[in-house]
């Protein structure tokens, strides 16, 4: 099997990624997280731990040895192929289109006068909600877009009594009545300028974080007035009540909570009159005076519409080149491909269905010949416009006429979008705001991310949105990766420095620059097949029905939006007041002990220890080849808030600033009434249940069964996301001790299940949160199902709601780490499967080269073959891997490496030692965007002097672009590959093999086996492992002690000084009768100068010891730095931004210590007349020590200064015990 055929299961890269879109078809579920952790090697025989056991069939996994690595070409079709079966028959510019504000009244609203419009955005301005969906027009039987303005939506405020009057900064015993609050809070809107309010005392309940706040049930005051009255600061407060919530509270929540409006959803608008102000551009547009007029149909209304009505869909995409003289990033080609009346809800791929398509170009300078003429009779003919100007304004003109609900893009809200505003507002394009659906004078161009805006009133599906890339499996997230990856087409990149080569008009004919064209065409449509394949729009759609969200915050948001609308439908239902929205930096108004208001920015208390996570067990490292169960806990933390009834109403809880660590609040009872959390999480598990009921219909068609797959999944990711509201610091509704207490008892459940498995006289070789790796035993499938289910049984009956069940089992498993693992995974059907967990082939940071290679030892590793046989296999494909890669023929693409920016590339305060981070700088140099969070390619090249590296230099690193220019003179750092990408993932899994060395494979791969022959990183920390130092020998102790050299004053020279106990042997003793010698002209040295010279050489090095020098013990790496990380001891990966390395100090407190012992050991008169007792020099050193015992006072004093401050030879035992003081008998 060649290396390309390895099944490996998809796993998502290690990053800080959120993945809760990662939506998979119902296969086994994917193996536990654990985080990672060092512990002792555990060499085993790659045969196998026990080696008594029963043999099965070996894993079809193996990979014959071969003197030359072959490479089969992916089988994937060109996008040419793909581009003839989409040309429209002619371009939409013919096409009729209805144009604005012909639609008539009368022919969208119904008898009673009233609206039904499928609402699909909004826009909120000064308290006004202007609703953008679908109506029907009933004349041309077509749906057309609309825009209802609802006026008429008012602030609600509420307003908490105290229970006594605040005054000086105290409470004092004076009694607030309703006309002391209604009074004071009539002071404070009369100082803010709102004029008209009314209020009223109603009861509400409270139940969230804020302990000054009174729980439970309880009267407030409850204060409403217009939006377009001003804002109320948040946190104000007064002398007769504490607390005033929704002062931020924005109209669009007010309308969805109490009109209770779950997402896009038909609505049934009373009372609405046609606009006589265009606000947008819709086709028609209405008013409504009053919010209650609002209301989304009744589920059993049957004479409702049920279903999303058909769509307009434009997929945009863009070209452009930098203008460096005017650094300025311009227009070339806009190309838009559009689909009308898409049912989102079909699954009917976009290829098949119709769609047109309209492409504008512009020159650089000016076209090629001939290029106009053919722009009119291609097949699929283009615009060749003049001017960049012309084709902003062709380009909104078309937006303008077709007028898409949807506009799908790549990268379309970053760089792209952000670009295309520049040139409209500079350009002075005719009316810009069509990009959008509101129409809008100001132009004001924010900062990336918050321009989405003015797409208000279109859905904006961004393939490289954070929501996006939840749902899409990438590495890189690049258009050419995911065209390859899900459509399995080969796309075609354009290097953007030859951009310019396309549209030179010297050429004789246009064809290159049509081709240009042709690329971008294809790209449009690339966009819309990847977002259809991966059923963004119909999940996104489902998943903010459920949230109760608006759908524009579910396609370009994350889960927490959802999670904190979904709990404030339940909350507002059941009259709770909810803890107002904080956003970063935000200020607020307090009370002060004076009595004074101040203001404070609102944040996180810091200083606080976070709460513990998930329990992770301690992996049982090696080759395991007994089958291995994997139990896991199903939906483990939202079942958990159901079993134990955790929520914000049940749960008591207290709040200590003081705590040093998370109080675990207690259980609540079991006969209390059931929380609002577990009845939420439970109606969300019901209805994925009955759904999955309905999915079992045979007779159900393929659109049905594909709907309905989508509303469960929808169900699955909201049901399991809602703890994640608790954990998250940044929710609204973030609650530790709730948090703490789920992730406590998930502790507790994981520990209790060990034990179980453990008096079942069944081994648990690893556990991560809410799964265990059981040791069945045995060595046959029947055998050790039968063993998961009697486990299965007995752990349920523990439980009411939590369920535990088989997730996989494995036939082999290597487990190398906590996080770390791979194994065969074996089924009923007896069919077997590699499954890999946070390897290095999982991670980005590595090149294909490395990844293969990884995958190829790995199947040998695991493939049940002879540990022999292993071993031989694994040093003939390194062999044969080095011969070929320093052939020449292992492709560019391979050694590609792709790192994630954390930040922009110019805020990083190290970058000239980050390699992604130099090629980012490189590449905004030359005019790409690049900007936070992108994913970075690079290739580690050799030096301009041929030389390879010994680690990754930043300034080698280049773009593959570079590499693949014609003229180019880069070549790939070989060596550097196949130790840091090849060498060192191998030797990872190789560890707990039994005959494999780390020089021998090194030698394999062509490298010199002498810098892997040992570990001088670890050398240090070997010798914790040493004897007593009371113990050792004075030459064991001084043998890297740095002699004490001596300066002659006569001649200048200098020589070293070897103690009292120096014989001559091994060359002339420089301490006589008469003083101390020097060994090169004899002159005598005076004792003070002696003794300065060694003080001097004792605080240089002292000085050493506090330079703080560190040095990495990972492989092939050896950083030294100064610098010192967050983690303390971990590697910084400035040599090796890959290195799992630990650091250590270069020179040791031992070291100086050892070396402040030689200096003073070479002057002990006493050790030295101890050691030649009954020696034939006793009485020539007794003699010595009698002549020069000022000299050796003076210097053993100048030692003993030093290291009697020296605090390595004391031990505080008065610290040590002093628990020992508060035990009493």
């Amino acid at each position: 099997m060649d290396v390309d055929e390895v099944v490996v299961k998809s796993e998502p890269v290690d990053d800080d990624d959120e993945d809760e879109f990662a939506i998979k078809k119902p296969v086994a579920k994917q193996a536990p997280r654990v985080p990672a952790a060092a512990a002792r090697r555990r060499v085993v025989n790659a045969t196998a731990v026990k080696h008594e056991v029963k043999r099965e069939p070996d894993v079809d996994i193996e990979i014959k040895p071969a003197t030359r690595i072959e490479r089969k070409p992916v089988d994937r079709t060109h996008w040419q192929a793909v581009q003839e079966t989409l040309v429209a028959p002619k371009s939409d510019l013919d096409a009729v289109r209805v144009p604005q504000g012909s639609t008539k009244s009368e022919n969208v609203l119904e008898a009673d006068g009233s609206l039904r419009i499928f609402w699909l955005d909004f826009l909120e301005q000064e308290g006004v909600i202007h609703l953008v969906g679908k109506v029907l027009d009933r004349a041309s039987g077509k749906y057309v877009s609309a825009c209802v303005s609802i006026n008429g939506i008012q602030r609600n405020l509420f307003v908490k009594p105290r229970p006594t009057r605040f005054s000086g900064g105290r409470e004092t015993d004076i009694e607030v009545t309703k006309a002391d609050v209604y009074q004071e809070f009539d002071n404070i809107r009369n100082k803010h300028g709102i004029e008209e309010w009314r209020a009223k005392f109603v009861n509400r309940k409270y139940a969230f974080e804020d302990h000054t706040v009174e729980h439970g049930d309880s009267e407030w005051m409850k204060v409403v007035y217009p939006f377009d009255q001003p804002e109320i600061p948040v946190g104000t407060s007064g002398a007769t009540f504490s607390h005033v919530f929704g002062a931020n509270t924005s109209a669009f929540e007010l309308l969805v909570l109490k009109r209770r409006i779950m997402g896009p959803c038909w609505l049934d608008i009373k009372g609405a009159e046609v606009s006589t102000k265009a606000t947008s551009w819709c086709k028609i547009e209405f008013t409504v005076s009053d919010p209650k007029n609002v209301n989304p149909f009744k589920d059993d209304d049957e004479t409702a519409p049920k279903d999303t009505p058909p769509l307009t869909m434009m997929s945009i995409s863009l070209r452009t080149i930098v203008n460096h003289r005017e650094n300025k990033t311009e227009i070339l080609v806009a190309s838009v491909r559009t689909w009308e009346g898409v049912n989102i809800e079909d699954p009917t791929p976009p290829e098949k269905q119709p769609s047109s398509v309209t492409t504008i170009v512009r020159p650089i300078e000016k076209f090629p010949p001939g290029l106009e003429q053919r722009a009119r009779s291609e097949r699929s003919p283009f615009q060749a416009v003049k001017a960049e100007r012309a084709l902003l304004n062709s380009l909104l003109a078309t937006i303008g006429r077709l007028d898409p609900d949807v506009i799908v893009g790549h990268n379309f809200l970053g760089s792209g979008f952000e670009a295309l505003l520049y040139r409209l507002k500079e350009l002075k394009a005719d009316q810009w705001s069509r990009i959008g659906r509101f129409r809008r004078k100001g132009f004001t161009i924010s900062k990336a991310g918050s321009n989405v805006r003015l797409m208000a009133g279109r859905l904006v599906a961004d393939l490289s949105s954070d929501a996006a890339k939840g749902m899409i499996s990438s590495t890189t997230w690049s258009l050419t990766e995911m065209v390859g990856t899900h459509l399995k087409v080969t796309r075609e990149d354009v290097d953007p420095e030859d951009t310019h080569t396309f549209f030179d008009h010297t050429l004789s004919t246009p064809d290159k620059l049509i081709q240009f064209i042709r690329l971008c065409e294809i790209d449009a449509y690339f966009q819309m097949a990847i977002s259809s394949r991966v059923q963004m729009l119909p999940l996104t759609k489902q998943l903010t029905n459920l949230a109760g969200n608006s759908w524009n915050l579910t396609l370009n948001g994350g889960r927490a939006v959802r999670n904190e609308f979904i709990l404030l439908h339940e909350f507002h239902r059941l009259k709770y007041v909810c803890p107002d929205k904080m956003f970063n930096k935000q200020k607020i108004k307090i009370v002060n002990e004076q009595g004074e208001e101040e203001e404070v920015v609102a944040g996180h208390k810091r200083g606080k220890a976070k709460y513990a996570g998930g329990l992770v067990f301690e992996p049982k490292r090696g080759l395991w080849d007994t089958y291995i169960l994997v139990m896991d806990f199903n939906s483990l933390y939202p079942s958990i808030i159901q079993e134990y009834n955790i929520d914000f109403t049940t749960v008591e809880r207290e709040e200590d600033e003081n705590a040093e660590e998370e109080k675990i609040p207690d259980v609540p009872p079991s006969d209390m009434q059931q929380g609002i959390l577990p009845r939420l999480i439970a109606t969300l598990v019901n209805r994925r249940r009955q759904v999955k009921g309905l999915m079992k219909d045979k007779s159900a068609s393929p659109a049905k069964l594909s709907q309905w797959d989508i509303k469960q999944q929808a169900l699955k990711l909201t049901a399991n996301s809602m703890y994640g509201c608790l954990g998250f610091s940044g929710s609204r509704f973030a609650s530790r001790p709730l948090a703490a207490l789920t992730t406590f008892k998930g502790r507790e459940i994981l520990t209790h299940t060990r034990e179980l498995a453990e008096s079942l006289q069944l081994d648990v070789v690893y556990g991560d949160t809410d799964s265990v790796f059981v040791n069945s035993n045995v060595t046959t499938y029947p055998e050790a199902l039968k063993i998961a289910n009697e486990f299965k049984k007995l752990v349920n009956e523990r439980y009411k709601l939590l369920e535990i069940d088989l997730d996989a089992t494995f036939e082999r498993v290597l487990l190398l780490n906590k996080k770390k693992y791979a194994a065969v995974k074996i089924d009923e059907a007896g069919s077997r499967s590699t499954e890999v967990k946070g390897l290095d082939m999982k991670r980005r940071e590595f090149s294909k080269l490395s990844k293969d290679a990884s995958a190829t030892v790995l199947k040998e590793i695991l493939s049940g073959d002879a540990t022999e046989n292993v071993v031989n296999k694994i040093h003939e494909y390194l062999t044969s891997l080095g011969e070929t890669v320093r052939s020449g023929e292992v492709p560019i693409e391979d050694f590609i490496i792709f790192k994630r920016l954390g930040k922009n590339p110019e805020d990083y305060p190290d970058k000239k030692s980050q390699p992604h981070v130099q090629v980012a700088l490189r590449m905004k140099a030359k005019g790409t965007a690049v900007r936070a969070h992108d994913v970075i390619p690079y290739v580690l090249c050799l030096g301009l002097d041929g030389k390879t590296a010994r680690s990754a230099q930043a300034d080698r690193a280049y773009h593959p672009d570079d590499l693949r220019r014609s003229g180019s003179e880069l070549k790939v750092d070989y060596d550097l590959y196949l130790d840091s990408q090849v060498l060192q993932p191998v030797l990872r899994l190789c560890e707990s093999i039994e005959g494999t060395e780390r020089a021998r494979l090194a030698e394999c791969l062509g490298l010199d086996p002498a810098r892997y022959t040992s570990s001088s990183g670890n050398e240090m920390q070997e010798r914790a492992f040493f004897t007593f130092e009371s113990q050792i020998t004075d030459k064991e102790r001084f043998k890297d002690a740095s002699p004490l050299t001596v300066r002659c004053p006569s001649c200048e020279g200098t020589f070293t000084f070897d103690g009292m106990q120096a014989d001559g042997t091994d060359g002339v003793t420089v301490l006589r009768h008469k003083g101390v010698q020097c060994a090169l002209c004899d002159a005598p040295v005076h004792p003070a100068s002696v003794a300065i010279q060694m003080e001097t050489q004792i605080r240089s090095y002292i000085s050493k010891y506090y330079l703080g020098w560190t040095v990495c013990d990972g492989d092939g790496c050896n950083a030294r730095t100064r610098s010192m990380g967050v983690y303390g001891r971990r590697c910084l990966g400035f040599v090796k931004p890959d290195c799992k390395g630990t650091v250590h100090p270069e020179y040791t407190d031992l070291q100086l210590y050892n070396q402040l012992l030689y200096f003073r050991h070479l002057f002990d008169a006493d050790k030295a007349l101890s050691t030649t007792r009954g020696s034939a020099r006793f009485d020539e050193v007794r003699t010595l020590t009698q002549a020069n015992a000022k000299l050796l006072a003076d210097c053993v004093g100048v030692a003993d200064k030093y290291l009697d401050r020296n605090g390595r030879r004391y031990v505080d035992l008065g610290s040590l015990f002093g628990f020992m003081e508060r035990i009493r008998l």
